[in-house]
């Protein structure tokens, strides 16, 4: 057993085969606790030219093996070249000219888009919740079993064709039909809704058929000689910090390989190859029947640092770690040696009672084919009688029916005689009825005629009459229209003369009213100025009056003016009063 290693910027991670990767996370040191994950889909293997051109953008590149996809890549063969993907679990392998855009690629669900080309896919799982899907030009198909499958899509007739080599499958039409596809069948659809062709299929295996066998069985392809000859796997490409390690194989083989300990951690995550005893072929050994592969595992964690997968005492952890592998190889061949033999005895019980098995039922088949015989020919000669009997009655059945049939032979010309003297009675009367008819007819004809003739006068009258009222109608809508016109251009001149005498009256109205305005303005001006001098006269006047006043009030002041004297009372003493 070797490892790999692939280093992812700073930290890197181990990609295991599945017996190592079964010791590592059997062994619990803290170092080798822990694997990264892989991506759902990349481009595993290519052969030839291979483009890639991601979502949304409209040129190709020249793309390399390890490549990771994402949701709405696309990829594309050239004509001779071939290339597988793993997406989701599953091994999808394209031949050369195939268009295939990657819809959906997760743990539960993978969706495709195949457009043009060949697609050989192996479907590794069909859990409940996954979903393996994909959409052709006529159809959308879905396998529900675990099985290798190839869907065709000629763009020339415009068809597609879905082999199922194992497994089951379901296809899809546009409008909702649906046709399941089992093992070994092969069908050619035309149209969006399921329509078979009837031509000849195509043959079972041809050159696509074989290069994907031998990727599925890992044999070595025509343009990978050197990889195959190799004994170890090439390294893969860097990828990113993150990924899933996925660690495939029975239930069995993960015990088996988790039971042992792994010697000399760090050595091993420095690089060093495990040693290994070669083993030693078994004489006459029976084949094991193999066990159905476990799910696939899937373990996410971060990558220990570098530091802690250093020895601290490389040489001394290395020469325990050679002694206990040498002491473990032994123990594990003589547990190999143990266990085939105890396999070959169970073969060999198991062989004879298969045999024991295989003599009791060839006998209890030979009693059951004697008893069916004899069952067979009782049956037959039952089967003998009663056909006699039917004979017989057949027989006698057939001679009362012909006396019957001869019966209703001559009822029947009776019947035909009475019919034939009522049909020619009836003819008679039929022609009398139509002799009768065609006099009738001819009568009304002429009659239809004679009213026709009438009619037809009648309408010519009725037309010249109709003429001449429509002649003078349009006369007499002439003349009203005429005086309609007169009435119309009387209307006319009398509104203009009406609107000219008001314009004039308005003219008129205003002069009067300018007049009325100018003569008001004059005469406010000379109430105005009439009154300026109306106030400057009372001005006038009052100033005049003022100066007389205090002329006057001057002239008394000027004056003596004796007091008045109050006689005093009697015992009090004279006082002027002031």
């Amino acid at each position: 057993m070797t490892a790999f290693d692939t280093r992812t910027g700073v930290r890197g991670c181990r990609r295991w085969n599945p017996a190592l990767a079964a010791l590592a996370l059997a062994c619990g040191a803290g170092a080798w606790a822990q694997v990264v994950s892989v991506p759902t889909a990349h481009l595993h293997h290519a052969e030839g030219s291979v483009a890639h051109a991601p979502q949304g953008d409209s040129e190709w590149h020249d793309v390399q093996p390890r490549r990771l996809l994402k949701r709405g890549d696309r990829l594309w063969t050239d004509r001779g070249s071939r290339a597988e993907v793993q997406a989701g679990g599953h091994a999808l392998r394209i031949d050369g000219e195939t268009q295939l855009v990657l819809e959906n690629a997760s743990e539960m669900a993978t969706q495709l888009s195949l457009t043009q080309g060949s697609l050989a896919a192996t479907v590794t799982r069909a859990n409940p919740g996954d979903s393996f899907e994909v959409g052709t030009p006529n159809l959308a198909f879905r396998a529900r079993q675990p099985g290798d499958y190839r869907i065709d899509v000629d763009t020339k007739q415009g068809v597609t064709r879905v082999v199922v080599q194992s497994g089951l499958a379901v296809v899809y039409g546009e409008q909702g039909e649906v046709m399941e596809v089992r093992s070994g069948q092969r069908v050619t659809f035309k149209e969006r809704g399921l329509a078979r062709m009837q031509q000849p299929a195509f043959a079972p295996t041809d050159d696509f058929d074989r290069w994907a066998g031998a990727r599925r069985r890992g044999e070595p392809t025509v343009r990978m000689p050197a990889v195959a000859a190799s004994k170890e796997p090439a390294a893969p490409a860097p990828i990113d910090n993150r990924g899933t390690i996925v660690i495939s194989g029975s239930a069995a083989s993960l015990k088996a390989a988790a039971a042992r300990q792994v010697p000399a951690v760090g050595s091993a995550a420095a690089g060093a190859v495990l040693p290994a005893q070669a083993a030693q072929p078994i004489p006459a050994a029976k084949p094991i029947p193999t066990l159905p592969a476990a799910a696939p595992l899937r373990v996410n964690i971060p990558a220990a640092p570098a530091q802690a997968m250093t020895p601290a005492a490389p040489s001394v952890a290395q020469a325990q770690a050679e002694a206990q592998a040498r002491a473990r190889a032994r123990a594990e061949a003589d547990a190999r040696a143990r266990a085939e033999a105890d396999a070959r005895a169970r073969a060999e019980a198991a062989r004879e009672k298969e045999e024991r098995q295989r003599v009791a039922q060839q006998q209890r088949a030979e009693e059951e084919r004697r008893a069916a015989r004899a069952e067979r020919e009782k049956r037959a000669a039952a089967a003998a009688e009663t056909k006699r009997e039917q004979e017989r009655r057949r027989a006698v059945a057939a001679k009362r029916a012909e006396e019957e049939r001869r019966q209703a032979r001559a009822l029947r010309e009776q019947e035909l005689k009475k019919q034939a003297l009522a049909k020619r009675a009836e003819d008679e009367r039929r022609q009398a009825q139509a002799r009768r008819a065609a006099e009738e007819k001819k009568q009304a004809a002429a009659r239809a005629a004679e009213e026709k003739r009438v009619a037809a006068a009648r309408a010519a009258e009725a037309q010249k009459v109709a003429e001449n009222a429509r002649r003078q109608q349009l006369a007499r809508l002439q003349e009203q229209a005429q005086r309609e016109e007169q009435a119309a251009r009387a209307r006319r001149e009398q509104a203009a003369r009406r609107a000219e005498e008001e314009r004039h009256e308005e003219q008129l109205r205003r002069e009067d009213q300018a007049r009325r305005e100018e003569l008001a303005r004059r005469e406010e001006q000379a109430r105005r100025e009439e009154e300026v001098r109306r106030q400057r006269a009372l001005a006038d006047q009052w100033r005049r009056d003022q100066e007389r006043r205090e002329q006057e009030v001057w002239l008394r002041q000027r004056q003596y003016q004796p007091q008045p004297m109050r006689p005093a009372p009697m015992g009090v003493p004279a006082r002027r009063v002031s």
